[in-house]
């Protein structure tokens, strides 16, 4: 039962938190008003989305003013963000991954 996981957090700033349930292999995702939750490589396939946006919005250079849609692999979601929030998104996905890879090289149960 997916209710008895026992999510641990890999990272949090600002922007939101990610949880990790090992046992599931599920990470919780929130973001500012939206909270996401992934099965096995989903998180890392939405952090390269993140990036691929962040690439293509730089070629724009108008950071301040617009909002960024997030393109994403998944045809029925859409996400708009700030610059600011694209960016801390981007952190905190990447704290979360490097946290884990850490634990587990470390063999510490999270």
């Amino acid at each position: 039962m997916m209710s008895d996981c026992n999510y641990k957090m890999l990272s949090s700033n600002e922007i939101g938190n990610v949880l990790y349930c090992k046992e599931y292999q599920e990470m919780i995702i929130g973001v500012g008003t939206f909270i996401l939750k992934f099965k096995d490589e989903q998180p890392k396939i939405f952090l390269k989305a993140l990036l691929g946006t962040k690439d293509e919005y730089d070629l724009k250079k108008n950071h301040l003013v617009e909002k960024v849609f997030l393109k994403t692999p998944v045809k029925n979601m859409m996400l708009a963000l700030s610059w600011e929030e694209l960016n801390l998104s981007i952190d905190l996905l990447q704290v979360a991954f490097l946290n884990l890879e850490v634990s587990e090289i470390l063999a510490v149960k999270i």
